[in-house]
């Protein structure tokens, strides 16, 4: 399953998405923290998110 579909990797990540990427499972944002250039996974309320901390620079 897919939860976004990027195209265009020269643009901002952040510029491109108006939600963060939430997944169900540690072990899914794990798997799609390597698409943001990070590792690890960290919680976000009942979700999780990629990467180990929360950053917005790049």
């Amino acid at each position: 399953m897919s939860i976004l579909s990027l195209g265009c990797f020269n643009k901002p990540i952040e510029k491109e998405m108006k939600m963060p990427m939430l997944f169900d499972t540690k072990e899914q944002a794990e798997k799609e923290a390597y698409k943001f250039g990070c590792e690890g996974a960290h919680q976000m309320g009942d979700k999780w998110m990629p990467c180990s901390m929360h950053k917005h620079n790049h």
